[in-house]
């Protein structure tokens, strides 16, 4: 009985964190727009103010945290719902622009210093340095907020220049590491399904809990892994990538570790059914025939059959096989395999199905031999959000690899050229990305700066995406 008032009361301070968050973004963006003193920002922070003594009422702490890529209040994590969505990567990544690890509002805290400690963000420009925290700590001072405290964020939640080279090159080399030891693990099984033997997944879950582990400490240099492609070797480097962004979107929904186990299992072996589909059909130049495209669209069905014969069939092998089955059925069932009486689209086969388009979207595939341009592949599943794809995952799979997705090379209007390093935490700025310079204006390759597009010091636009192949660029060295 008393486990499950724990429960209660836990899932209470959850939505009364979340509301505090909603509040809080309120307030921000009302002080961005208003002088200070306007009678708008009295709603939001009389708002804020009382969310603040009902947590105190409760003996708890009113403190705002950013850890391992998600909002805390006190310690409990908060994960955002679709409404809610913009509000809590709007507050975050405001955090991590100023190095703030914390926001603790004290029992003395009055609206009129909640109303002030909002402009002391608009007065205070940020730049991709610790001194913005201190800069930030002075305008309080100065302002008299006596009763907001802050703490900096901490060196592995942050980010920027001042990270250590030869950490940064060590996580690169881990994240490498980690690629190609799942694709060694997915092409054993693959070879395995092809000789019709039994299918055994215990290295391949050791994998992908590496991988987890690896997304979960450096998403980016995982993420910038995804730009590798191999045209031989294309179903087992899908299957990874899949897996891969598959696991980013799982981390952004708030899925336990567990949980990201099984979806990354699902999402590796999504496409084992094609050991069944014959060579010349997988490996056709050309388009296929209506024969053939009815044997590529039965994939599917035979992942299945093969994932049935998985040694003790448990409720993981279940979910592997649901994930298997759903990810070309489409968001409103209009895609394949056809299946009248199936009316829920569990949550892992929404995500594959979105991974699993885009990567092929993005790839230089033996039947699609023209890859999208990572921008273009986007705006082509975003016409079809709501029909083909959930448009709240597309909306948190957006935000998982930006509007200009990590590994792109981009035109700068500067004539410079770019790969994207790193994507703008604010929803509001997803079209300005962290990129790094690697070749100046007449063409010559250089070992160019960092630079974040969306300060305005920086001098630069982007003028439109390239494809790395005509300029014979190998964006996966970047991140390797």
């Amino acid at each position: 009985m008393s486990e499950m008032k724990s429960e209660q009361l836990e899932r209470e301070m959850i939505r009364i964190g979340k509301t505090l968050i909603n509040q809080f973004f309120v307030l921000l963006k009302t002080a961005q727009n208003y002088e200070e003193g306007h009678s708008a920002t009295n709603a939001p922070t009389s708002n804020i103010l009382k969310i603040v003594r009902e947590i105190h009422r409760r003996n708890e702490e009113a403190s705002l945290r950013v850890k391992g890529g998600y909002l805390l209040l006190g310690e409990l994590r908060l994960k955002p719902d679709a409404a809610g969505f913009d509000a809590f990567m709007f507050t975050m990544g405001e955090m991590k622009r100023y190095f703030i690890g914390a926001i603790n509002f004290t029992p003395s805290t009055s609206a009129e210093e909640i109303g002030r400690f909002a402009y002391v963000f608009r007065d205070v420009e940020p730049i991709p340095s610790p001194q913005t925290y201190q800069k930030l700590i002075e305008k309080m001072h100065h302002g008299n907020i006596l009763g907001i405290e802050m703490e900096s964020l901490s060196e592995e939640e942050g980010y920027g220049e001042g990270d250590d080279a030869v950490e940064l090159k060590d996580s690169k080399v881990r994240a490498k590491k980690v690629y190609l030891q799942t694709i060694h693990a997915v092409s054993d099984v693959m070879e395995n399904a092809k000789m019709g033997q039994t299918l055994k997944l215990r290295k391949s879950k050791r994998v992908v809990q590496g991988m987890i582990d690896q997304l979960l400490a450096a998403e980016t240099n995982l993420i910038g892994l995804t730009t590798i492609r191999s045209h031989d070797e294309y179903t087992y480097n899908h299957s990874v990538n899949v897996c891969i962004l598959s696991l980013a979107i799982g981390q952004r929904v708030g899925l336990s570790k567990g949980s990201l186990c099984e979806l990354g299992m699902s999402a590796l072996f999504h496409d084992i059914g094609k050991s069944e589909i014959p060579l010349e059909i997988l490996n056709k130049p050309t388009e296929f025939s209506k024969e053939e495209w009815e044997a590529m669209q039965r994939h599917p069905i035979h992942g299945v059959k093969k994932l049935m014969k998985l040694k003790g069939l448990d409720a993981l092998s279940a979910r592997i096989i649901t994930g298997a089955f759903e990810h070309h059925l489409n968001y409103d069932f209009s895609g394949y395999p056809k299946v009248p009486s199936y009316t829920n689209l569990s949550l892992f086969g929404r995500i594959i199905s979105l991974a699993d388009c885009y990567d092929g979207l993005t790839s230089s595939r033996v039947y699609s031999r023209v890859p999208y341009p990572p921008d273009k592949a986007l705006r082509f599943m975003m016409n079809r959000a709501g029909k083909a794809y959930d448009p709240i995952l597309l909306k948190l799979f957006i935000n998982c690899i930006g509007i200009y997705p990590v590994g792109s090379l981009l035109l700068l209007s500067t004539k410079e050229l770019a790969v994207v390093m790193q994507n703008n935490p604010d929803p509001g700025k997803w079209s300005t990305p962290r990129v790094k310079i690697i070749a100046d204006a007449d063409g010559n390759e250089v070992d160019g700066e960092m630079v974040d597009i969306s300060d305005p010091e920086a001098g630069r636009a982007i003028v439109e995406t390239l494809d790395p192949q005509k300029y014979k660029i190998d964006v996966t060295r970047y991140f390797v």
